[in-house]
């Protein structure tokens, strides 16, 4: 079989398995189940307060409108304030509330204590050059993975 296609499979199986796997809920110390895009939309307005929806977005590599949902939805939860922008008054800035932040800390717990283990043991095996190959491989893929998004959009 020739090596691209043995790839593309691979890649493709490891991306159904994460897909399957972002519905998935735990809990991040709030007594709330929260699925993987919960968390991690958390975890980008933990990390960048004040974020607005389209920083959001560009970070996430999703649309306002499903950025705009999420949102809503952390909002109903208690875990996530929209507060004025102090730059412009067209724009809202994110930012956790209590909750939010218990959720924050939980996740990046769950990090230091679970996943993050495991991604070190795989990390560990490889070396240098094999990561940075790796993050060429991803950032190139992303790359081919946007055009191909504009260009469906373009009706090519």
């Amino acid at each position: 079989m020739n090596k691209y296609i043995e790839i593309a499979q691979a890649l493709e199986r490891v991306v159904h398995k994460y897909n399957k796997s972002e519905e998935v809920k735990r809990n991040y110390g709030t007594d709330m189940m929260l699925t993987r895009k919960e968390i991690h939309t958390i975890q980008l307005i933990g990390q960048y307060p004040q974020i607005g929806i389209i920083s959001l977005s560009e970070l996430q590599g999703v649309t306002k409108g499903a950025t705009s949902q999420m949102v809503k939805k952390l909002v109903e939860k208690g875990l996530v304030i929209k507060k004025p922008s102090p730059s412009s008054e067209a724009e809202i800035c994110l930012e956790l509330t209590e909750l939010g932040q218990k959720a924050f800390k939980g996740h990046a717990d769950y990090h230091n204590n679970n996943i993050g283990k495991q991604w070190k043991e795989i990390l560990d095996q490889m070396s240098d050059e094999d990561l940075q190959t790796l993050m060429k491989f991803i950032k190139l893929t992303e790359r081919m993975l946007d055009a191909e998004e504009f260009r469906a959009k373009r009706g090519e």
